[in-house]
């Protein structure tokens, strides 16, 4: 009884955890960011189709943010193995989960890379991925437009109540026209560590990928390959199959496909009974490096009851999205100098989420069984 509820809880840390790392670029020169403001994507636009449109994409209209009583707390200390109660809710549950470009050590505020929204039905069991890019250009609530990945920056960086975390949530609660209930902020540092401690994972790698310019810690670059084909991933490989950019057109829109298929392989990997043995003995660990690595206002007896009902959920049951470039516009801003952003085309957004966020089975648009 006692192991059950320690895995229960195992899997909601690791599954925070993979989330944290699936591919955030944490060591993206950050000259080179700032140099054209969407780096690889705008170059490449120019490369393969010339000048980019230009246009005055601040006509978005602000609409008025839901409501929301959610607060911002700490994950409290894990306290003495208890059976969870069950889940008593009956309305679906969205958590967004972004991941800051954050360096380890240091203190300033950071961009989120990604931003994912987790959704689930527990009365229907159905659930969904929803990838979220970092270059779409949105209404920041109380501030100007701007990346969505600013969000988190401008709230820590000017106290906005409940600090970047909260505004983050706000702004992808009006893009998207959904309550987001919760929130899990997190620095992925562990999870080359995490993925490693259990044995790696096994993932299909839909095409071959070539990057001679991955990026890496010490601002350097190095060149990443891996074949078409089923692989067996250690940590570090796993994570730079989740952060490299190599399209050439897509970078963004693709590298958000295969962070999503670490995060299956992740969850297949996890309902290995050995693979639970393993991270239970290093249990101790694994939640003290959570409780360091991220900020969410889930208390843990709800991730517990998360945990608990997300296991019940069949992968054919599980809604894959992206919003990639069937639902947004790419262009430059008027800016002085220009950004190369995405603007979202707000009907075609409503469709999906109409479709992605219901009860119905899997068939959203852009959804992967």
């Amino acid at each position: 009884m006692i192991a059950t509820v320690v895995r229960r809880k195992i899997f909601w840390v690791c599954t925070l955890l993979l989330l944290a790392g699936l591919g955030l670029s944490i060591y993206v020169n950050r000259a080179a960011y700032n140099f054209c403001a969407g780096g690889e994507l705008a170059a490449n636009w120019l490369c393969n189709y010339g000048q980019a449109p230009q246009m005055n994409i601040d006509y978005y209209i602000t609409p008025e943010p839901l409501q929301s009583t959610i607060t911002s707390t700490v994950v409290p200390q894990v306290q003495p193995p208890q059976l969870p109660r069950p889940w008593n809710g009956k309305e679906r549950v969205n958590v967004l989960v972004t991941g800051i470009d954050q360096r380890e050590g240091e203190k300033d505020p950071g961009r989120t890379d990604t931003m994912i929204v987790l959704t689930l039905d527990p009365v229907t069991l159905q659930a969904g991925i929803l990838s979220v890019p970092r270059d779409l250009w949105v209404p920041l609530p109380g501030y100007e437009n701007g990346r969505i990945n600013t969000a988190n920056f401008l709230g820590d960086a000017f106290d906005y109540p409940g600090g970047g975390p909260e505004l983050a949530r706000k702004t992808v609660e009006q893009v998207l026209g959904i309550p987001i209930n919760f929130y899990a902020r997190v620095n992925f540092s562990a999870f080359e560590e995490f993925v490693d401690q259990i044995g790696g994972i096994t993932v299909d790698v839909p095409l071959d990928i070539y990057d001679p310019e991955y990026p890496t810690a010490d601002y350097r670059t190095e060149v990443f390959s891996i074949t078409k084909g089923i692989h067996n991933l250690n940590g570090a490989t796993a994570l730079k199959f989740a952060r490299t950019r190599h399209s050439l057109v897509n970078g963004d829109f693709d590298r958000a496909r295969d962070q999503q298929l670490v995060m299956l392989a992740v969850k297949d990997k996890l309902t290995d009974p050995q693979v639970f043995l393993s991270v239970l003995a290093n249990a101790p660990a694994l939640i003290a490096k959570f409780n360091a690595s991220v900020k969410t206002d889930l208390t843990f007896e709800q991730m517990q009851q998360l945990a608990a009902l997300a296991q019940k959920v069949d992968r054919k049951n599980i809604k894959m999205g992206v919003l990639d470039q069937n639902y947004t516009e790419f262009a430059s801003t008027m800016t002085d100098p220009p950004q190369w952003v995405q603007v979202p085309i707000r009907s075609k957004i409503a469709q999906l989420r109409d479709s992605f966020f219901s009860a119905t089975p899997n068939t959203a648009a852009g959804s992967k069984p």
